[in-house]
Order: C-alpha cells, then structure tokens, then sequence
C-alpha cells in the first residue's frame, strides 16, 4: 500500500465538514457548512469518524484511535470499516484530520477521513488466502471480547472482482474456537454476507470467554471456494 497525497485537500476538507457540522455522512448536503465538491467525493469514499469532548482539547487524542474505531467497528452490524481496513486489494490511501470548536457550541471535535475506496490493486501477493481478525498475536486493546470476529477468504489474488457470492459461500460454514486443552467456546450471532466492503464474502461471530494471553484455535469447516469445499485454520493471542 502507499499513500497518494494528492487527496491531502479532499480528506482534509471532508473532515472540516464532519467538524463544522458535528455530524458524519457520507454524502455532505451543498447546504452544509464548509461544503466542497472535494470534501464530498472523499466523504463518499473514506471512513470517516467524528469524537468531541466538552474539556480540554481533542488534539491530545491520537489518530490511531480512530484507526482502531474503524477495526472494532463496535455497533457497526456490516463491519464495513473494518473490512475496508483490511482490504487486501487496498493500494492507496489517504487521511485527513481535523480539529476544532465549531460555532454555537463549547465542545470541541476531531473528525478524521480515511481514503479507502477506489484505486485497487490489480493482484496481491500474501501468504494466507484469507483474512482474519484478529489473527496471530493481537493487541487486546484493539479488540473488544463484545464484539463480532470476522473472517474472509481471498478466493483470487489476482481478481479483486472474484471474491464474492459467486466464488464463496458460507451457506454451511460451522466454527469452532478452542483453548490449547481443546475445550471449545461457546459461538453466537453467526451470519455471513457477501456486500462489497472490501473483499466481497464475510463470515462472524461472537464468542463467549474470550480471555487475554490464551491462544486460541479458529477452525471454520465446510467453506465453498471456487466450487470445492474447504476448511481453514488459524490461531490469535489477545496480548
């Protein structure tokens, strides 16, 4: 992935918007303030966040935080920012922030913008042929034991456009997440989609008991890629 700073403007401005009118959309209304023809186009392409405070200054809030909002996603029943972070095919980004007291009110807000949609790679070169979060050794505070874990197959490197309902299916998909004594969790809320945020197939799940420092086994079962039937493996550490 690189960064393309010829959006610096756009992001920048779509997060002035978010900022100007306390509130995020992704479609800005010519009304609003603070409008532009480029803070529209990023707000239709980006993930965008808004936090405000009634104390002290926002500038004293990271950008990461909003990075790791969009990976939790908490609340967000499509995971669609998450799944765009971890878009395989993601080849450019570009973010914006902003920081400011609009007027009319004595808080101060932070918006930012995070370019994630256009510009895709033609192919990908990775190692696993799917993508899990979380995956291998995790930071726990970039995780909510609440919330959906998800996982996506890449069913081709070299199509972003064929990864979806026509080449997955998760129709009969089980899951299992065990501790190293093979005990198994207990599973919920499973369901599976195939919108395009990001790699068009996704599978989550909550999981009860989930603890930090534990390895933890994921295996889902009876996984329709390509026309075969397969099943994956993998394991993540909440540290």
């Amino acid at each position: 992935m690189s960064y393309d700073s010829s959006f610096d403007a756009g992001a920048a401005e779509a997060a002035m918007y978010m900022v100007a009118n306390k509130a995020l959309t992704h479609s800005p209304s010519s009304g609003g303030l603070c409008y532009t023809a480029n803070a529209a186009s990023l707000a239709g392409s980006s993930n965008l966040h808004l936090s405000w405070t009634s104390g002290s200054t926002t500038q004293n809030i990271a950008s990461s935080d909003a990075i790791v909002g969009y990976l939790i996603d908490d609340n967000v029943s499509s995971l669609g920012h998450r799944r765009w972070v971890l878009y395989p095919f993601l080849a450019t980004t570009t973010y914006g922030r902003v920081d400011g007291q609009p007027s009319g009110t004595s808080n101060k807000y932070m918006s930012s913008v995070l370019k994630v949609i256009g510009g895709a790679a033609s192919s990908v070169s990775m190692s696993n042929d799917f993508v899990a979060y979380p995956y291998g050794n995790y930071p726990a505070s970039e995780f909510s034991t609440s919330w959906f874990l998800s996982f996506s197959v890449v069913a081709s490197k070299t199509n972003a456009n064929a990864n979806g309902s026509g080449q997955v299916s998760f129709a009969g998909a089980t899951i299992t997440v065990a501790r190293p004594d093979n005990t198994t969790l207990t599973i919920s809320e499973q369901s599976a989609d195939y919108a395009g945020y990001g790699l068009a197939n996704n599978l989550q799940w909550k999981v009860s008991g989930l603890t930090t420092g534990v390895t933890y086994t994921v295996t889902i079962s009876n996984v329709v890629v390509n026309g075969s039937t397969r099943s994956f493996s993998y394991n993540f550490t909440l540290q």
